[in-house]
């Protein structure tokens, strides 16, 4: 049996801002129309954008779709925009933030956990939500949901016990850029690829090393809002070639600039939009050597028993001039006119 090609997977999470409400009652959270869609007049650019950038390059993604938007207030909203996806050919995965359920139990009045970091809610709290999550993504798919993400990368190794609890043997949380703060996973030593962690496979949201420069975070994550193309790039084919797959990460709200916490005003990040673009056009150009994948694929393979967990220390991207250009080029595209 042909095992399964060292490839990419580019992956989106698909959620809604709270908008400032936990801060001001008199605010409500951003709505799907506008923190999925990026519906803005005329212009679409949310899901509908980043749909048209993958078809251009005949790509799919895994969009990890937020189940709690209910408890956000807006009930039957987030079942149309997964047949979205499906009928376009992407694929859907399960995103919670405890966050979006707790405030459901704000606005009732009741006492609820202050963290949106699912690792620190206790095990009964954890599998109630995956297992909610769960039956929505099916109840909105047909079909059940094989991987999972938790919100601001906020789990740990315990959570894959609940995982597993809950049916889902895929997890992409672990990113060696947040591990051992906003991500709880602890491992060993920082790593890109996959591992099991008893019957859950963790396929880590990548990295790589920066240059040692002063005002730079020692590792940063493959999201094309903060890093180049050539940086995006250039890690996913190093990592290929130590043996290893890629995730990349984006979210549905990554290819717009807004005004405010309320979304307003939206328009172009044309930096970003460049990136992804450049990005998925490699890509197309080079599937012999790092062919694309989608989640649900991955979990096919892996049960079919084609596919080998294997894991590999980030890569070092030594271009202090290239780091420090991209840092300037942010924090100017950082800025709503520009």
């Amino acid at each position: 049996m042909i095992a399964m090609k060292r490839g990419v997977l580019i992956s989106f999470d698909v959620e809604c801002s709270m908008g400032g409400a936990w801060q001001d009652a008199a605010l409500r959270p951003v709505p799907p129309s506008r923190a999925m869609m990026g519906e803005f007049g005329r212009k679409k650019l949310g899901l509908p954008l980043i749909v048209d950038i993958l078809a251009d390059s005949g790509l799919a993604g895994t969009f990890f779709v937020e189940a709690f938007t209910e408890e956000q207030g807006f009930t039957g909203l987030t079942e149309p925009i997964c047949q979205y996806l499906l009928d376009r050919g992407q694929d859907v995965q399960l995103h919670v933030h405890p966050n979006h359920f707790h405030y459901a139990m704000h606005l009732r009045g009741e006492e609820h956990p202050d963290t949106d970091q699912l690792y620190e809610l206790p095990p009964d709290a954890q599998i109630a939500l995956l297992t909610e999550g769960r039956d929505r993504i099916a109840r909105w798919t047909g079909r059940p949901a094989v991987a999972f993400r938790s919100g601001n990368c906020g789990s740990d190794e315990k959570t894959l016990a609940q995982l597993a609890a809950a049916g889902i043997r895929i997890d992409s949380s672990y990113t060696p850029a947040f591990a051992g703060g906003q991500c709880g996973f602890r491992p060993a030593e920082p790593y890109n690829g996959s591992k099991w962690y008893g019957d859950v496979l963790e396929v880590a949201l990548s990295g790589f090393y920066q240059p040692r420069v002063p005002a730079l975070h020692p590792i940063k994550p493959l999201d094309l809002v903060g890093i180049s193309f050539e940086e995006c790039r250039d890690a996913v084919a190093a990592t290929a070639a130590a043996g290893a797959d890629s995730v990349v990460i984006l979210h549905s709200f990554s290819l717009f600039k807004v005004r405010d916490v309320q979304y307003n005003g939206g328009r172009p990040n044309r930096v970003v939009i460049r990136r992804l673009r450049r990005f998925c056009r490699w890509l197309a150009d080079s599937a012999a050597d790092v062919p694309v994948y989608t989640f649900a694929e991955l979990a096919e393979a892996v049960e079919a028993g084609r596919y080998e967990a294997r894991a590999v220390p980030p890569c070092r991207l030594g271009s202090p001039l290239r780091a420090v250009t991209r840092k300037v080029v942010q924090a100017v595209n950082n800025l709503y006119w520009t």
